[in-house]
């Protein structure tokens, strides 16, 4: 009875390990504007996501993360308005064995309209992606940044050589 108790306690630990690795951070911070801060993940993730506003701007920072499968995704977002509006959104996918993604996305605005967009994705075996996008405009102005990274170690195997055939030839 007592080693059933240890193996279930066992599992139970391992399961709550496995789910620790998900570190998520949001914060948001207002001085007369509005902030939103959102950000989410699953699996091997360190994701942040943080947006501040002031003199009535708008700053928005999403982020989302999958690291799963042996993968592990990271990223920042983040978001400043000084009375415009700035949006920044970031997504890392990792997925198979050894795959990383690092996604950073910053959007910043002073009296204009900044929009920052980064997502990496790594697939594969020992693949590595990295994404950096970054938007600032001024009174005004409008900015636009998008970033993609797409890493796939697929290497495919090569193909067996075979001579092309010949027909013989008959003289009848």
């Amino acid at each position: 009875m007592s080693a059933r108790l240890i193996a279930v306690a066992v599992a139970a630990i391992c399961l709550f390990t496995a789910e620790a690795n998900a570190q998520v951070t949001a914060s948001s911070y207002s001085n007369g504007g509005t902030a939103i801060s959102t950000a989410s993940g699953r699996g091997n993730t360190r994701l942040n996501a943080r947006s501040y506003a002031t003199n009535g701007g708008f700053a928005r920072a999403d982020m989302r993360g999958s690291g799963r499968n042996g993968g592990f995704a990271s990223g920042n977002s983040s978001a400043f308005a000084n009375g415009g509006v700035a949006i920044s959104n970031g997504r890392s996918i990792a997925n198979g064995y050894g795959a990383r993604s690092h996604a950073n996305s910053t959007a910043r605005t002073f009296g204009g309209y900044s929009n920052s967009s980064s997502t990496a994705k790594a697939l594969g075996n020992w693949a590595n992606a990295r994404s950096d996008s970054t938007a600032n405009s001024w009174f005004g102005q409008s900015s636009h940044s998008h970033a993609k990274a797409v890493d796939r170690r697929w290497v495919p195997q090569p193909q067996p050589y075979c001579p092309p055939t010949q027909n013989p030839i008959v003289p009848w």
